[in-house]
């Protein structure tokens, strides 16, 4: 299979296979409806690859066609109805190395510059055939939709989109393409040119040197790290410098809001062509169109080895690497090493000073884990992050704000990749057996203004929890000192309904019952940051999430799910209506955070895709309202859980689509939790029982609680613990590997192990 992908068009199915003939594999693309299929969108994908033929376009071998006749049964009756099946098949050339989207990394690591180059290049010519020689608007380019053969050369795929340029130049019903790569012109008012595809193009371009779609500060600085990666391999050179540059500006000039600011293909093609370097040359006729190059003469970044940490993983044992830290420079270098991941990974020591020309070893440890992580391969894990200080500061002078504040000194940061591998064969035979240890109460409610919990989070790198209130009011706890409250504010005259951490921007937004969502800085003393209403309506549930890398929140009200960026000002950027009743809770998926899932009143869950404002599929099987939601792996494969007023938790197979078990309880599932690291699911209902149960045979294996009803989940910084919001107060239950914790199943009656509830 070369890859799967649902179209826009309106409940037809959509998917790539690889086909094998005599002569060689082709890419079949599938579509199919047990309705209807769009014949206008299907032969307006023809019509375009007909007319294409281009070593940067995927080659187009043919097509057919079927309709067939398929029975029905009518639900709750005998009778059936007839409907058509319609398939059509097209077939391409097979691209055997995947699409760019895999290849895209940040300066430091993956493909060198030439050939990151040379892709840049070829997506250009490409566009060039296709604006100038065919006169077609792409109109949904991004990285997926380019492929990549053995040799790295692009080819430009998926014409779903495309049109002929003597066609409308507008589309004035439901809207196609890409979120985050779609021009704004198009996504809001349905306008379609070329430079709607130059839009596209110049974040593809971004990307491509930077590894992310916005700069996050200046170009010296995407100079200055490829500038470190280069003085490394001994590959600098003066032409590299000048193509880095040039495609960052051409990018940012694809970039411009205003499509008349943006170049057309077959002006800037000129200066890509010109910039694969005659002599190691620039023309000068293109230097005052795209600005000027001053170059990095010398290496000012903190030296990181390695950049992809690997852990020999063994089943209950620690597990340790070790990071280099170079500092090449004659002046002093303090750096901080962050962990991002739910993952308890120990670092010693965390922060430092290096004094000029010196090296420093930082030992990160991860604590044993029970099971193998549901990714072997994970990105981002932590970061270090570094500047420059004066020869005085002290180790414990260094804070967090000192990276944050680039006004002074350049701040660098460099994530750090991980991977695990099996230094021998895993005994998998034997069921590990897991302890848990009573409920302890440590959040109460102290103060009668600030009234009950209703929601909860905890912060993923330091020992805080974030509560929300009956009466408006925002706390954050100490969750090592427990009682203590750090910080009390209240931010709505209405309930506060959910509350999430932001850790990288030191922020938390809170939605409120009034349909506001309240942002604040939480650094030194809580400020407010900002505040704006999600939904026209003056009183609703509003739900939260925040995307685990991306600048982006998520809020349910009523029925409505917007996606708001923060780095554009808090615009709202893309909308999901499907829901016929009030939408709850929210959550990204954590293997894939560009599909989100909705749990809503209309008893179902929903699960989508970033890219459209379509839903990619409804799961069905609650007879009641849906509450809350989570995404779990078992087996290597992705679930979802469920809970629901009808007093059932569902699992949910993602693969096939379907309800694959029951989790029965005595009361409404209000909260639903599947551990980052350990095989344990957890429902809480409305009755305050808490039952903790296997997520590998899906066994219930204890019963704890009957404190009041549950309104929220949250693991522990660091560790197996887990928060439970009550309505209230917060209580905290510890998960732990019998063996480590020296009990049997005989002597501790918390021992996993199936019980009667």
């Amino acid at each position: 299979m070369i890859y799967w992908r649902q179209l826009s068009w309106t409940t037809t199915i959509c998917c790539y296979r690889k086909g094998v003939l005599p002569n060689g594999n082709v890419a079949v693309k599938r579509i199919r409806n047990s309705h209807s299929i769009n014949e206008a969108l299907f032969y307006r994908e023809v019509d375009s690859l007909l007319n294409i033929e281009h070593k940067n376009v995927v080659r187009f071998l043919g097509f057919c066609a079927s309709t067939d006749q398929t029975a029905i049964q009518i639900e709750g009756s005998k009778q059936h109805i007839y409907a058509e099946v319609r398939e059509r098949l097209l077939c391409f050339e097979y691209i055997s190395n995947g699409s760019l989207q895999k290849y895209l990394t940040d300066e430091l690591r993956g493909l060198e510059w030439n050939t990151r180059y040379k892709i840049i290049r070829g997506i250009c010519e490409g566009l060039h055939h296709l604006h100038k020689e065919k006169q077609i608007y792409h109109m949904d380019l991004k990285p997926d939709n380019i492929l990549l053969d053995n040799d790295m050369v692009p080819k430009i795929t998926d014409f779903g989109l495309s049109r002929l340029d003597e066609k409308s130049k507008t589309m004035s019903e439901e809207r196609h393409g890409s979120l985050g790569y779609c021009a704004p012109e198009y996504l809001h008012k349905g306008k379609m040119s070329f430079k709607s595809d130059m839009y596209s193009l110049g974040i593809i371009i971004i990307e491509l040197v930077t590894g992310g779609k916005e700069i996050r500060s200046d170009n010296n600085n995407v100079l200055r790290r490829w500038r470190h990666r280069w003085k490394k391999t001994g590959k600098e050179t003066p032409l590299a410098y000048q193509q880095v540059a040039k495609c960052l500006e051409i990018g940012l000039l694809c970039h411009e809001i205003e499509p008349t600011k943006r170049p057309y293909i077959w002006h800037m093609i000129h200066v890509i062509r010109e910039i694969e370097g005659a002599n190691g040359k620039l023309s000068n006729a293109y230097e005052h169109a795209f600005g000027q190059i001053s170059p990095y003469s010398e290496d000012d970044m903190l030296g990181i080895e390695p950049l992809q940490l690997h852990f020999p993983f063994e089943l209950n044992k620690q597990m340790s690497c070790t990071l280099k830290l170079t500092n090449g420079m004659d002046s002093y270098i303090a750096f901080n090493v962050e962990n991002t991941s739910p993952l308890p990974y120990c670092t010693q020591p965390q922060k430092g000073i290096l004094s000029p020309r010196s090296k420093c070893n930082v030992e990160i440890t991860l604590q044993l884990q029970g099971k193998a992580p549901g990714y072997m391969h994970r990105s981002n894990e932590l970061v270090v992050w570094s500047t420059d200080v004066n020869d005085c500061l002290a180790v414990e002078d260094i804070t967090t704000n000192m990276f944050t504040n680039e006004v002074v000194n350049v701040v660098d940061d460099m994530n750090l990749d991980v991977v695990f591998y099996v230094s021998e064969p895993q005994e998998t035979s034997e069921e590990t057996s897991w302890t848990i240890q009573p409920l302890l109460l440590f959040g109460q409610i102290t103060d009668d203004a600030v009234g009950g919990f209703l929601c909860m989070d905890a912060h993923q790198t330091e020992p805080l929890i974030i509560t929300g209130h009956v009466f408006g009011y925002v706390q954050i706890w100490n969750s090592d000192t427990q009682q203590k409250v750090v910080a009390s504010i209240k931010v709505s005259k209405k309930a506060v309904s959910t509350v999430k951490f932001i850790a990288r921007k030191r922020w938390f937004v809170a939605a409120s019952r009034d349909c506001f969502v309240h942002v604040y800085d939480y650094e030194k003393e809580l400020e407010t940051v900002m505040s704006f209403k999600v939904h026209d309506g003056v009183f609703a549930w509003c739900s939260l999430d925040v995307h685990p890398t991306q600048p982006y929140v998520l809020s349910g009200c009523d029925r409505q799910i917007k996606l708001w960026d923060w780095d554009q000002d808090w615009n709202c950027i893309q909308t999901f209506e499907e829901h016929s009743d009030n939408s709850n809770e929210l959550k990204f998926n954590p293997e894939d955070t560009n599909i989100f899932a909705s749990a809503s009143d209309d008893c179902t869950v929903k699960v989508w895709s970033l890219d459209s404002p379509k839903s990619k599929y409804t799961l069905s099987g609650h007879s009641d309202w849906v509450h809350s939601v989570d995404f779990f792996k078992r087996d290597g494969q992705h679930y979802l859980i469920s809970g629901s007023v009808d007093k059932t938790a569902k699992i949910w197979d993602l693969q096939k689509k379907e309800c694959v078990h029951t989790l029965q309880n005595k009361s409404t599932v209000y909260s639903v939790f599947a551990h980052p690291s350990l095989p344990v699911l957890i429902t809480g209902t409305r009755n305050g029982a808490v039952r903790v149960w296997s997520s590998t045979d899906f066994r219930l294996k204890t019963k704890l609680g009957d404190i009041s009803p549950v309104c929220g989940f949250a693991c522990l910084m660091g560790s197996e613990r887990v928060a439970i919001a009550h309505c209230d107060g917060v209580s905290v239950m510890e998960i732990g590997d019998e063996k480590e914790q020296g009990g049997s199943e005989a002597s501790n009656e918390y021992s996993i192990s199936a019980i009667d509830y």
